[in-house]
């Protein structure tokens, strides 16, 4: 069972390690942050004799138990309480010791197979790449074989916030956690409060009665133990769809569920199980946030299954053809080659509203790679791109980062795409993101910890080059697959739908224009991917896929600089003396007077005229005064002459 890793005294080395790793975020009610913690107790010997105290008491801090909530507005009417985000904030000391419970935790339940496999929430894994990846294939399997399929999405209404803390027990101690982490937990619920920040100040302490801890790093572990008992007891045994001899009837991402069957009846009989068991842990499914889609073949054509979909005795969404649902954050439908043109158009547009605000430079290039590109790239990782919806942002990227870096429009392209320490505005190239996200991402499938997924990937990939070769493949002509080969029975065409396997094969073309790269198979660990990047080569196995994007980035910005470096007149902009040589100008303390005129504090030139000095000629004298203005317009003093003298006379 394992119990020794919830049972064992902290070492000062464990939780110094897990402190280490935390970043600074809003303090709770003790206002005290995590770099302070690591200053005032180097190596966490404090807080160890302080957790194994706990330990030992089986009791919790009261002030461990209180959480400050701030409320955030979402969008809508704010006098609707459903439309403001609550935030608690914690005691930084309990949060920490939550953290390094939580990580024992996790991994007692790996050990002890307490979590199914398809739960991907809250766990080191990709987990929406990987589902996203058996829905696909799923769909194409069915297609390709003429099968039925039919599935559902199901969403729980507030599920975090209302599974009843009894049930939470209950689980914990179904699932065979140890008696005295089960004390802990329930000491940790017991007497917990919530004070809410309202416009008249802090409301009196809440009692919470129920749900999880927001905020508390033990909630997801807590959570995902607590639904495996609802997931286990709800799903059918003899239900699911079969994919590659493999059968699934469920994926679930912390509680967002996807399930899937072979009929709509059999589809139908696994929802009224689920929500009964849902609904005697307290919790239950939102039928208007839920979603189905069913189609048979007949005379192998397609037909829509126009039978609803049944959710608590209510009709829920039919997804027809045109129709979308979007499921952990990509939109999928009954064809998984979306239009997301008017995506990127918005995010082009975001660009140019940041490009065109009153921040400093480096605050603008900032502000578009942390707030509008991060955007971007997530859906890039995760959805299938066309390269004709990325066209106008690339453009857009080029032009406003030579207009922000001052650069003419002759200056190479290259010079926007490389990192700041390179001298560049570090604004991503789509183009080949998008290559590198197709070879990376079929790595990481081949190289899944999760035996179901490396399993279905394989026997997809062997199907897609069956389908090219007419014979089954080995593992090496699997490798020249993935590597373009084009000549003798590669030159043949498969006639095939697209796939992540076709897709990552084109992209890897691409990429062979720029990168030199081959995949390689090697017997008992897999499939390899080599990297001949200079001056030394590398070799990447499968337990290092989760570096492929990394590399292949940084390969890809040596060259851009090859290219730079190769052009006479253009390759010496990016040369730099010392590598903090353009930091000051990416520092908040840095400020324009453009934002200290903003800001009321900017120093004014004014000029004071002197008489003409006795019995010499009337050439009179202009002394500059330095004078600090109040200002009832910040803009005003922008207006005048002066100020727009000096102005450029600072550029």
């Amino acid at each position: 069972m394992a119990d020794h890793i919830l049972l064992a005294r902290f070492d000062p080395q464990e939780v110094w390690d897990k402190l280490r790793g935390l970043k600074n975020s809003a303090p709770g009610p003790d206002g005290i942050q995590y770099s302070t913690l690591k200053a005032r107790d180097p190596g966490a010997h404090l807080l160890t004799a302080i957790f194994n105290k706990v330990l030992d008491l089986s009791t919790i801090p009261s002030s461990w138990k209180n959480a400050k909530v701030v409320l955030i507005p979402k969008s809508g009417d704010p006098s609707d309480i459903n439309n403001w985000r609550p935030v608690s904030l914690l005691n930084t000391t309990g949060k920490v010791f939550s953290s390094v419970l939580a990580a024992r935790l996790s991994s007692w339940s790996d050990i002890n197979n307490r979590l199914s496999s398809f739960q991907k929430g809250f766990r080191e894994n990709d987990g929406c790449a990987e589902h996203n990846f058996l829905l696909e294939q799923a769909f194409g399997h069915a297609r390709r074989a003429h099968k039925n399929i039919s599935m559902a999405w199901l969403d729980l209404e507030n599920a975090f916030g209302s599974v009843p803390h009894t049930f939470i027990l209950g689980a914990l101690e179904r699932a065979g956690v140890p008696e005295s982490t089960i004390s802990l937990v329930s000491a940790l619920y017991t007497g917990s409060t919530s004070t809410i920040r309202v416009e008249s100040g802090w409301t009196d302490p809440i009692p919470m009665c129920a749900g999880v801890r927001q905020g508390c790093p033990l909630s997801s572990i807590i959570f995902n133990l607590t639904l495996e008992q609802i997931l286990r007891t709800g799903l059918p045994s003899d239900a699911g769809f079969e994919l590659f001899s493999k059968s699934f009837s469920c994926l679930a991402y912390a509680d967002d569920l996807l399930i899937i069957d072979s009929s709509s009846a059999g589809l139908q009989r696994t929802i009224d199980q689920l929500s009964s068991q849902a609904n005697r842990a307290g919790l239950k499914f939102k039928p208007a946030k839920c979603a189905s889609l069913s189609f048979s073949f007949t005379s192998h054509r397609r037909h829509i299954d126009p039978s609803p979909i049944r959710v608590n005795n209510v009709p829920i969404k039919n997804i027809s053809d045109q129709d979308t649902y979007k499921y952990l954050g990509v939109r999928v439908g009954f064809s998984f080659s979306q239009d997301h043109g008017e995506f990127f158009r918005g995010i082009s547009t975001d660009v140019v509203k940041v490009s065109e605000s009153l921040l400093a430079p480096w605050q603008k290039l900032t502000a578009i790679r942390a707030h509008v590109l991060a955007r971007a790239e997530f859906l890039c990782r995760n959805s299938h791109i066309r390269k004709r919806d990325v066209a106008d942002l690339d453009k857009t990227l080029i032009r406003v980062g030579k207009n922000i870096m001052n650069l003419p429009t002759r200056a190479n392209n290259n010079l926007i795409h490389l990192s700041c320490s390179k001298g560049g505005a570090a604004l991503t190239e789509f183009r080949s993101l998008l290559d590198i996200h197709a070879v990376s991402h079929v790595f990481r499938l081949l190289a899944s910890h999760d035996p179901s997924i490396s399993g279905v990937a394989a026997e997809s990939l062997r199907s897609v080059v069956r389908k090219k070769l007419l014979r089954d493949p080995t593992s090496g002509e699997c490798c020249d697959f993935l590597n373009g080969k084009k000549d003798g029975d590669f030159a043949r065409e498969s006639g095939d739908i697209s796939t992540q396997w076709s897709r990552a094969r084109h992209a890897f073309q691409r990429l062979s224009s720029a990168l030199r790269l081959e995949w390689l198979f090697v017997e008992g660990t897999g499939y390899h991917l080599n990297i001949y990047r200079s001056p030394n080569p590398v070799c990447v196995s499968p337990s290092s896929a989760g570096l492929v994007v990394r590399i292949l980035r940084d390969e890809m910005e040596s060259h851009f600089i090859s290219q730079l470096a190769a052009l006479v007149d253009q390759g010496k902009t990016i040369q730099e003396k010392t590598p903090p040589e353009n930091r000051w100008r990416r520092r908040a303390m840095t400020s324009t007077p453009l934002q200290e005129a903003q800001a009321k504090a900017a120093p004014v030139v004014s000029l004071e005229e002197f008489p003409p000095l006795p019995n010499k000629p009337d050439t009179r004298r202009k002394q500059p005064k330095i004078a600090e203005p109040i200002l009832e317009d910040p803009f005003s003093v922008l207006k005048s002459e002066k100020c727009q003298t000096l102005y450029r006379e600072l550029q």
